[in-house]
């Protein structure tokens, strides 16, 4: 009885704090809306401007997740199946784009077309979003395809190089084998996007998540801004139940795969070709923004880049402390959940993380401060705690399924041992599993480190009074700032964010050799 109850309280204890964590107040703010929404007259809100907006949004976010998921494919299928030279290097500095905050890519484009072009006319458009958007999320694919093309068996290809050329094995056996893989990264593409606010928002684009941002925090209009939310968390519940079996246990974000028996290839043609195309990537997707953030910066006046230091520098500190915080809740709870998904068979955490990820952060946002903005809660809704609540909601699922492919690669015969040799569950997870875990658990906190560092949407909704965020205070100045002043406190936060991960990378480096993981 007694082991019936510890194991009844390891499954479900973290599932129960997450739900009254992040659910409820979803639920809770729908369900109030549409109590009260016969007598406020709400449903007039869901009309015919709704629906072709969120149709608009869609369409734009569905060529994203097409472009970036197709130039993903491809340049993950180079890099891990194809022996070039300075690939690590590729892999690292397309990288660049995922790891910063969308809304640093939209600065940079607009003084890009601003220098080039002479107005941003061009850019501040669906056709802007799209391009951004593309740049900024083809790397995800790079990580979901290229993982999932790294883990299939050398065997399956030898045996269809036997009867057939190698590009109709590469699509009638390769490309079918990692089709869900493709279709997942398609859908996580297209949900990112959908649930962007920052660069629509800068680029003065009206899409359903600026529309819902508008009607809350500045026309006040609730019951528009909760009655279009609820459509929004119709269709992205439609999107992710399409692919809701593969993605809650998804084998992708895979960190340090052991026992990989994929075949690779010599590239003797056409070599100079392939280095030119990741060449040119890097440059539209990284170089070119970065210089022309430096060259707007030194356009305006001479103190341009220290007036922008000096009003970034109180909300840099915040922003850091913020994001270190938000890094150790989300690995802790990720970590926990892909424990019990994959060890103790519960899923239900890991499906409650999945649930507030595809949520886009406007959605999440309205309803932390609707359900929150109470008396009981006010040590929640006046203080920090909202806002790494948030942080948890968004990214938690993330950095779970990191933790879950790692426990996916250490056998259960390790456990099995140690417990004939009479250890006991708890050893056996910190001395044995923990210490193996290592490399997943150092990927997931720095990313979860840098997406709560630039996170923007959830922080522009529920932040506190007299607390300043870097992405928020960037956001908000620029409304009203010199195009060379925005760029300068650009500039900062992309700094801060690339110091940061060289940094992250320098001490894992170290921390690996130590461990004897690299």
């Amino acid at each position: 009885m007694v082991r019936e109850i510890k194991d009844f309280i390891i499954k479900y204890l973290l599932a129960l704090v997450l739900t009254v964590l992040l659910i409820v107040p979803v639920l809770a703010t729908l369900f109030s809306w549409l109590l009260k929404a016969g007598e406020t007259g709400a449903f007039t809100y869901l009309n015919k401007e709704a629906f072709l907006l969120i149709a608009k949004s869609m369409l734009v976010s569905s060529l994203v997740a097409l472009f970036a998921t197709a130039i993903g494919t491809a340049c993950g299928f180079i890099l891990h199946k194809i022996r070039i030279k300075g690939s690590g290097i590729y892999s690292i500095l397309l990288l660049i784009p995922l790891l910063v905050s969308p809304y640093i890519f939209a600065v940079a484009w607009k003084d890009i077309w601003v220098i080039l072009m002479g107005n941003a006319s061009p850019v501040n458009s669906f056709a802007g979003v799209i391009m951004v958007h593309t740049l900024i999320y083809f790397p995800l694919a790079i990580l979901i395809t290229g993982n999932a093309l790294a883990n299939i068996h050398s065997g399956i290809e030898d045996a269809g190089l036997l009867v057939t050329s190698f590009r109709r094995m590469v699509f009638r056996i390769l490309l079918p084998l990692i089709r869900p893989v493709i279709s997942t990264s398609y859908i996580l593409i297209l949900i990112f996007s959908l649930s962007d606010f920052s660069v629509p928002a800068f680029f003065g684009v009206r899409t359903f998540t600026v529309e819902l941002f508008t009607q809350f925090s500045a026309f006040y209009n609730h019951d528009a801004a909760i009655a279009q939310a609820l459509l929004l968390v119709f269709l992205c519940l439609v999107l992710i139940l399409s692919e809701s079996r593969y993605l809650s246990s998804a084998p992708f974000f895979a960190v340090d795969v052991k026992g990989n028996l994929s075949r690779t290839y010599s590239l003797s043609k056409n070599a100079f070709i392939v280095h030119l195309i990741f060449l040119l990537l890097i440059v539209i997707a990284v170089v070119m923004p970065v210089c022309m953030l430096l060259i707007q910066s030194l356009s305006g006046k001479q103190n341009e880049f220290l007036h922008a230091f000096q009003l970034l520098k109180p909300a840099v500190f915040q922003s850091l402390k913020m994001a270190l915080s938000g890094a150790v809740i989300i690995t802790l709870i990720g970590l926990l959940a892909a424990h019990l998904q994959e060890r103790n068979h519960s899923s239900m955490s890991n499906w409650i993380l999945l649930g507030t990820f595809i949520l886009p952060s406007t959605v999440l946002g309205i309803a932390f401060i609707k359900f929150y903005n109470q008396p009981a809660t006010a040590i929640i809704y006046a203080t920090m705690l909202i806002v790494l609540i948030g942080y948890l909601g968004k990214f938690g699922f993330i950095i779970s399924r990191i933790m879950g492919n790692g426990f996916k690669q250490l056998p259960r015969s390790l456990e099995e041992a140690a417990a004939i040799a009479g250890s006991n569950s708890f050893r056996r997870f910190f001395k044995i599993l923990l210490p193996l875990l290592f490399p997943s658990l150092f990927t997931g906190f720095v990313l979860a480190f840098v997406l709560c560092l630039g996170e923007l949407g959830i922080s522009i909704m529920v932040y506190p009074p007299g607390t300043e965020l870097m992405p928020v205070k960037i956001f908000t100045i620029s409304a009203n700032a010199s195009q060379s002043l925005t760029s300068s406190m650009t500039l900062i936060s992309f700094s801060v964010t690339i110091f940061f991960l060289v940094l992250f990378y320098i001490g894992g480096k170290v921390l690996f050799k130590k461990y004897r993981y690299v």
